[in-house]
């Protein structure tokens, strides 16, 4: 065991990075694809200058050559420095701790250039077991809805006064996300028919190829080899990974 590495955290870990810390690592990095893809309009914005000889209010007019905003294309430059995976940066990188530290600051800058600085986070319903009201033997999900700020590591629902961790929250909603593991082929069927994403066997193995994306192993038979099955969230993040920065480059 050894100490996250992550500044002021002390927590113990296997890896790099405490599990707390992964699970917010995660979340930071599944804005970076959606953040890619808006931010060009950022760095393209048109500065508006006043006419020559214009006296008074008005007269603005478009410079012939748009400005770039510096800010925003440094910041996509920065966000591409980020790694895909919070897991990882965990498990490999000793400066695990520090890539954390610079994606709270640049991922919470592009949120605010290119979505405006965010209030609150709605975090979905609160599905705590209540009693039915009947003295009904089966529980019922409570169904309050979970909104509260970015930076709050709590969030209590209005309807039960049940108070979760927002780490917990985030980690049940990945779950549900990331699906049942799949074959190759019922994973790309599943995210053309539910996503509109076209995926290919070939980019499946280059994903796997570089890194990028992880498999399991499914235990078929006793006298067949091992196959590898996917999680569709994870294919499906990957994919849309790949498309934000393929954008971002073009």
């Amino acid at each position: 065991m050894t100490t996250c590495t992550t500044e002021d955290c002390n927590r113990q870990t296997s890896l790099y990075l405490c599990t707390d810390c992964i699970v917010e690592l995660d979340s930071l990095l599944a804005d970076v694809g959606p953040l890619l893809q808006f931010i060009g309009g950022a760095i393209d914005q048109t500065a508006v200058t006043r006419s020559p000889g214009a006296s008074g209010g008005g007269g603005g007019v478009a410079k012939s050559r748009p400005a770039m905003n510096v800010d925003a294309y440094l910041l996509r430059a920065w966000l591409h420095q980020l790694p895909a995976r919070a897991y990882d940066a965990a498990a490999d990188n000793p400066d695990a701790g520090k890539i954390l530290f610079m994606a709270r600051d640049w991922i919470q800058k592009a949120r605010d250039l290119v979505w405006g600085p965010e209030d609150s986070r709605v975090y979905g319903r609160c599905e705590e077991p209540l009693e039915g009201e009947d003295g009904d033997d089966s529980p019922i999900p409570c169904d309050g809805r979970l909104v509260a700020h970015p930076d709050d590591a709590t969030v209590k629902c209005p309807e039960c006064n049940t108070v979760h961790n927002v780490s917990d929250v985030l980690a049940k909603l990945r779950r549900k996300v990331r699906g049942e593991p799949m074959t190759p082929s019922g994973v790309r069927d599943l995210l053309r028919a539910k996503a509109k994403a076209v995926i290919t066997k070939k980019d499946i193995e280059n994903w796997v190829s570089r890194g990028k994306l992880r498999y399991v192993l499914d235990h078929v038979s006793s006298n067949s080899r091992d196959r590898k099955i996917y999680y569709p969230g994870d294919v499906l993040q990957v994919f849309e990974d790949m498309r934000a920065r393929n954008r971002a480059l073009m």
